[in-house]
């Protein structure tokens, strides 16, 4: 929803911009954030071969097919 809103934000702007006669840079400047804004996701990990993915699909490891866990956080 976030990012929906984001890039909506990011088009007007830059439409405005490009209808007060400068270059619509804003667009081009913040699409490569909106992947940043999505928040931290949890990284699981393979004990045996040290595999590490934050897909949630994944819950083993594709090399060896031990089941992923989630590193305690300090």
């Amino acid at each position: 929803m976030i990012t929906t809103l984001l890039l909506a934000g990011s088009i007007l702007v830059s439409a405005a911009l490009f209808l007060a006669g400068l270059p619509f840079f804003f667009l081009f400047l913040f699409i490569p954030l909106i992947p940043l804004l999505r928040g931290r996701r949890e990284e699981k990990t393979c004990p045996l071969c040290g595999f590490r993915t934050d897909d949630p699909r994944v819950s083993y490891c594709p090399y060896d097919g031990t089941a992923l866990t989630i590193p305690a956080s300090p």
